[in-house]
């Protein structure tokens, strides 16, 4: 028996007449691109640019996976998520990842001890800019204080076990795209085994 799954067919492209800059700062660049379709239409197409590529991390250790609680002000809401954020200038994703590590959990882990598992793309749709997806194991002896960005509303650090974190997903209660993704890459690296 064949296990072979046959390729999905490949969509025609929506294509890019000109790119329109309507927005931008420190932080990124929000176009609204005049684009033709594959039928041939014309119309918009808003596209966000970030200044520098993402970074996500998946804390794991003896007691499970490190949540951070997060006020999200775009949602209005709390949000548990793994540690995020951006790329400085001139830094390398694994050292941006130990950094937001370390300033949104307290937990310092050393760039090299970082397994990088894969890249995501928070919204296909919207977002061009991709999100590097890492893993670190970290232990409480290793914590300090968190120190967050200026605009970020954190709390502790939350650690969850296999099966809290599957009842979490069950109820919903984790509903961070980027947080998503870098899961099911873990689980897919075999990264979230149960116990860390």
């Amino acid at each position: 028996m064949d296990d072979a799954v046959d390729a999905p067919t490949v969509p025609e492209p929506i294509r890019r007449r000109r790119a329109v800059e309507v927005f931008g700062n420190r932080f990124g660049t929000l176009f609204n691109d005049e684009v033709v379709a594959p039928t041939g239409a014309e119309g918009r197409y808003l596209r966000w640019r970030w200044s520098h590529s993402g970074v996500v991390v998946v804390p794991t250790g003896p007691a499970g996976y490190l949540f951070v609680p997060t006020y999200r002000y775009p949602i209005g809401d709390v949000s548990l998520e793994f540690p995020r954020g951006g790329c400085d200038a001139d830094e390398a994703p694994a050292r941006a990842a130990a950094r937001e590590l370390r300033e949104e959990t307290g937990y310092a882990c050393d760039a090299s001890l970082l397994r990088r598992i894969g890249t995501v793309h928070a919204d296909t749709g919207l977002i061009e800019t991709g999100v590097h997806v890492f893993t670190a194991e970290v232990r409480d002896a290793e914590a300090s204080t968190a120190r967050p960005e200026a605009m970020e509303s954190v709390t502790d650090p939350v650690w969850a076990s296999r099966e809290e974190v599957l009842t979490w997903l069950q109820k919903g209660s984790v509903t961070c795209g980027v947080t998503l993704a870098a899961l099911a890459l873990a689980l897919a690296a075999g990264s979230l085994s149960d116990g860390g």
